[in-house]
């Protein structure tokens, strides 16, 4: 304990993955681009260290660099003054097992295959996505192929947090509102945060508060939890929805007919008789449901990366930005190249390159997983031979499709103090938007065979009743929890 900061704030957080997501190790292997960050379980983790760096991020973006600096530490120098420690302590995130405990300690090899859960997460490769990239002609790119090795929605982890303090007020509201950006939904953990991925929602939050001044606080501190599943002295907190005023949109989306997103390998239909379609099936994924206490591996359930919402989406911004401020393409010279876009650079984000460095995109979407047992259709297609009309042998096959189904859509859009977004390129946004809710922006796989595409009832209506696309920036919490500009 440092005399001049008696007062120790303790608070215990289970998080509950709202969508896959990733941790990589910085290693791979002979056959896949990602390998998952792994504890001495050979179980899916959240390193302190990452977690201690997306909180800070989140205090210097939503509160400033003073209160961040003030809670984290930091170096000598660079205006700083002297160095100072960090204020908070943040420990491991490990995962639960099927009884909805935090997988702490060694444990034998037989015990993690004997659990429903574990069983499956401690496989080198949980769940596994295929991802392409498209040109402007719809087409995979060169050298766009990859996948990725994720952890599935629904798994939980706990990790504690420490805080040192004086005891002030100022110092409490700084320590509330460092709890309070666990629910924003700009913290996102791991890679793909824009694609999706990383998404939580806090599952339980258990706090204390000891004053080491005091006998009574002394006595505390030294009986606190000393383990992940210890919930002894600490006082359950509901975790509420705090109103961070962050710019979005949600949109109810109708398929007008088939649809198919995604290289799937399950079918979601019944197939009662006939062969099951093999190939070009939607893509759907098992998910983790917690019910009673107990966590159990769900059928695989037909899901929407948002990467394919967010690919659509920066190809027709990248066209509205060039018409909105004429930048028309020569017929005589290079196809476009959407990546190249500033809108698209703006809002989605863009590797390094020779010319900059790399930027994380400002638009937020969810991975959108659907209901379980939709209603599919699964039509039979064949390949007719141009010189004789007739049937080529062999090219029979069949497509799934999911049918008429409802697909809603959110998107945030983070706000950026040092890196202004211009009025144009918002425009480009919700002009896409209106696009996609009129039934003119087709999603998936089969746009020129009539699939893909929806409509909703009315055009998107942002939260913000759009002061974000008329080139106002939102309002945000302060520490304390007002608006503040």
């Amino acid at each position: 304990m440092i005399p001049e900061l008696p007062v120790h704030d303790f608070a215990r957080v289970t998080l509950e993955a709202e969508t896959p997501h990733a941790i990589g190790s910085g290693a791979g292997d002979a056959t896949h681009d990602l390998v998952l960050m792994r504890d001495a379980n050979h179980l899916p983790t959240l390193p302190a260290s990452g977690l201690a760096g997306v909180l800070r991020h989140a205090c210097a973006d939503e509160y400033g660099d003073t209160v961040a600096d003030r809670l984290f530490g930091h170096l000598e120098g660079e205006g700083r003054g002297e160095g100072r420690i960090s204020r908070v302590q943040v420990f491991w995130g490990l995962v639960h097992d099927s009884q909805d405990r935090p997988v702490e300690g060694l444990r034998e090899e037989e015990d993690v295959r004997g659990d429903a859960l574990l069983s499956r997460l401690s496989r080198s490769h949980p769940l596994i996505r295929q991802r392409v990239r498209l040109n402007h002609r719809g087409a995979a790119d060169d050298r766009g192929k990859f996948d990725v090795t994720l952890a599935p929605r629904g798994t939980r982890y706990t990790f504690l947090l420490g805080h040192w303090s004086d005891g002030s007020d100022a110092a409490s509201r700084e320590w509330d509102g460092l709890l309070r950006l666990l629910q924003s939904p700009a913290l996102r953990l791991g890679r793909g945060t824009r694609a999706g991925s990383g998404a939580f929602r806090v599952a339980e939050l258990h706090m204390a508060r000891w004053d080491l001044r005091t006998p009574e606080g002394r006595e505390g501190f030294r009986k606190r939890p000393r383990h992940r599943a210890s919930r002894d002295g600490l006082q359950a907190l509901t975790p509420g929805d705090t109103a961070f005023r962050i710019p979005g949109v949600e949109l109810d989306l109708q398929a007008e007919a088939g649809w198919r997103i995604g290289g799937g390998e399950h079918p979601l239909g019944e197939y009662s008789g006939t062969k099951e379609p093999d190939n070009m099936l939607p893509q759907s994924e098992p998910v983790i449901e917690w019910r009673d206490g107990r966590g159990t591996w769900t059928r695989p359930r037909p899901v929407v990366p948002a990467s394919a919402i967010k690919g659509a989406l920066a190809h027709r911004v990248a066209f509205h930005h060039r018409r909105l401020t004429g930048e028309f393409i020569n017929p005589d010279g290079p196809p476009p190249d959407a990546e190249r876009s500033e809108a698209v650079r703006c809002l989605f984000g863009h590797a390094s390159d020779r010319d900059a460095s790399g930027l994380a995109g400002a638009v937020i979407i969810n991975d959108t997983y659907l209901e379980p047992d939709p209603q599919v259709h699964a039509p039979l297609h064949n390949r007719i031979d141009r010189f004789t009309g007739g049937v080529q042998r062999g090219a029979l096959f069949q497509e799934e499709q999911l049918w008429r189904s409802r697909l809603p859509l959110r998107l945030h859009i983070l706000p950026r103090r040092d890196i202004p977004v211009p009025v144009e390129v918002r425009e480009a946004l919700d002009l896409a938007l209106r696009d996609l809710a009129r039934g003119w922006l087709p999603l998936g796989a089969g746009g020129s065979r009539g699939l893909g595409g929806f409509a909703a009832e009315h055009d998107p209506e942002w939260n913000d009743d759009g002061a974000w696309v008329a080139g106002q920036d939102a309002p945000t919490l302060n520490a304390e929890g007002d608006t503040a500009r």
